[in-house]
C-alpha cells in the first residue's frame, strides 16, 4: 500500500520548517551572505512545499488528520476551542476513526472559516479543510481472505472424480 502523499508532503515541511527555522537563528547571529542565501533557500522551498499541500488530495484518514493539524495550528489564538477540537478530531482521523459527526463538524468549520469567522487566516486555510474532507470520506477498500472454490474441496461430489481419470 502506497503512503499518503499529504503524510509525505507534511513531513517534507516539518522538515523544512525546523531547517529554516535554524538557519533564521544563525542569520540572526552573524548576518553572513550564506546564511541569508540559506534562509532565502529554505523560504522558496517551505512556499513550494505549502503550495503543494493546498494541492494534494489526501488517499486516506491519516493525510486528512495532517490537513486538519494544519488548520488547528494556524488559527489565531481566540479561536482555541476549534483548535481544541481540530486537534481532536485529527487524532481520531489518526487512529482510523472517521466518524459521521466529525465529518460533519469539519464541513460546517470549512463553511465558516470560508466565510470569514477568522477573518483572512479562515478564509485562507478552509481550502485545506475541503481536501482533508475528501480523503477522510473515500470509501476503505478492505481485502479479505478468499476460501478456496467448493470444487476443490473434498467434501464435493466432483472432487474426487476428477482426480480419478
Amino acid at each position: 500500500m502506497e503512503i499518503d502523499p499529504v503524510v509525505v508532503l507534511a513531513d517534507e515541511l516539518r522538515a523544512a520548517e525546523a531547517a529554516l527555522r535554524s538557519a533564521m537563528s544563525r542569520y540572526e547571529k552573524n548576518q553572513k551572505q550564506e546564511n541569508g542565501d540559506a534562509v532565502d533557500q529554505l523560504l522558496n522551498s517551505v512556499n513550494t512545499l505549502r503550495g503543494d499541500v493546498f494541492k494534494t488530495v489526501p488517499s486516506s484518514a491519516l493525510g486528512a488528520a495532517e490537513l486538519v493539524r494544519m488548520v488547528a495550528q494556524h488559527l489565531p489564538f481566540s479561536f482555541s476551542v476549534y483548535s481544541t477540537h481540530f486537534h481532536e478530531v485529527a487524532d481520531r482521523l489518526s487512529a482510523g476513526q472517521r466518524r459521521h459527526d466529525d465529518l460533519i463538524w469539519l464541513r460546517s468549520m470549512r463553511a465558516a472559516l470560508a466565510g470569514g469567522i477568522c477573518n483572512e487566516v479562515g478564509v485562507r486555510f478552509a481550502p485545506l479543510l475541503h481536501l482533508a474532507l475528501l480523503g477522510a470520506s473515500r470509501p476503505i477498500i478492505v481485502f479479505r481472505a478468499v476460501t478456496p472454490p467448493l470444487h476443490d474441496h473434498p467434501h464435493h461430489p466432483n472432487f474426487w472424480a476428477k482426480r480419478t481419470h
